[in-house]
């Protein structure tokens, strides 16, 4: 289960590209493709491995100016469905 204090990374057999300010997720093992949208697009690039989903949600309040109580919601439901399918990777909590 997804905690604040979890740290993620991009699963290393997914491949991605940046286009037109989205993330374009190809999920090669099962032929699908994920697009996300500017938040998950800035979401999936602070998934560098270092950062806590904590600390992520926090930058994502700074920088779009949302309620950091939803902003960690959010974050953790987000984070959780992409950890379902596959697309990252738990790396510490």
């Amino acid at each position: 289960m997804l905690t604040l204090e979890t740290v993620c990374r991009p699963h290393p057999g997914v491949v991605y590209q940046i286009v037109d300010g989205e993330a374009v997720v190809v999920l090669p093992q099962v032929g699908q493709i994920k697009v996300l949208n500017e938040v998950g697009t800035r979401i999936w690039s602070l998934l560098n491995g270092s950062l806590t989903i904590g600390e992520i949600a926090g930058r994502i309040c700074l920088e779009y100016y949302v309620e950091l109580a939803q902003v960690e919601v959010d974050t953790l439901e987000f984070l959780a469905d992409l950890e379902k399918k596959e697309i990252i990777q738990v790396i510490g909590s």
